[in-house]
């Protein structure tokens, strides 16, 4: 045996639990999600288990951060992701705004998170009786910043007004079809990395009223599948 691999040998040994730790911080999409999944059922029946929210995790991080999911979702205070998904300091990547819309900041964002801290999951979502969706629904005239926001749930609402059902839930779903759409369309960064597997972007909406995240029907597994690409309705 070579002294080469001799010191590659005991270098792994020395360095194992670094190694794994390193593994541990890239899990599938489909091991985050089953996770998300999980926590969300901890909240919902309120059972927490208040992962990583200790003083230890919190010095961890303070070297630096790999969180396995970005989160898209709506800033209403009702809607915090570490509370719906019972998740803790460091796990999830959050960008929040009203209507869990996506525009240069969003999804600059997200891009970061995707490309940098390498998330292999993206979700975008949203919530029963959004007020942001609720006032592109509704008639009035909105003040200082709120109509460039808007306009951006706008079609969201017009193609739900075709539909039979409650107007604001229609438009609720049909919006987060939209921006998981427009983000795995998104060049030059998040497109990419959806064509080669790097990234899962998928939709959900959540429950005021229960606590559970619906979670859309999985998006097609290429940008050139979703170009065109009509979406159903959400499964429960």
């Amino acid at each position: 045996m070579t002294s080469a691999v001799v010191r590659t040998l005991v270098a792994a040994a020395l360095c194992g639990t670094a190694l794994t730790g390193a593994e541990d911080r890239l899990p599938t999409a489909d091991a985050v999600l089953r996770e998300l999944k999980a926590g969300n059922d901890h909240h919902a029946t309120k059972r927490y288990q208040h992962p990583h929210q200790t003083a230890e995790r919190q010095r961890e991080l303070s070297s630096g951060q790999h969180p396995h999911a970005t989160i898209l979702s709506c800033a209403d205070s009702r809607v915090a992701p570490e509370i719906v998904f019972d998740q803790g300091l460091g796990d999830l990547f959050d960008v929040r705004v009203a209507g869990n819309v996506a525009g240069d900041a969003e999804i600059a964002s997200i891009e970061y998170a995707a490309e940098h801290l390498h998330t292999p999951l993206l979700v975008v979502m949203g919530h029963q009786k959004c007020g942001a969706v609720t006032a592109a629904a509704e008639a009035g005239e909105a003040q200082g910043h709120l109509p460039s926001l808007l306009a951006l749930i706008r079609p969201a609402v017009e193609k739900a007004r075709g539909q039979s059902g409650d107007l604001v839930e229609n438009a609720v779903r049909i919006n987060i079809e939209n921006v998981v759409r427009q983000l795995r369309l998104s060049k030059p960064v998040l497109a990419p990395l959806v064509d080669r597997k790097e990234l899962q972007v998928v939709g959900a909406v959540y429950s005021l009223d229960t606590g559970k995240v619906t979670w859309l029907p999985q998006a097609p597994t290429s940008t050139s599948e979703v170009a065109g690409c009509v979406y159903p309705r959400a499964r429960g």
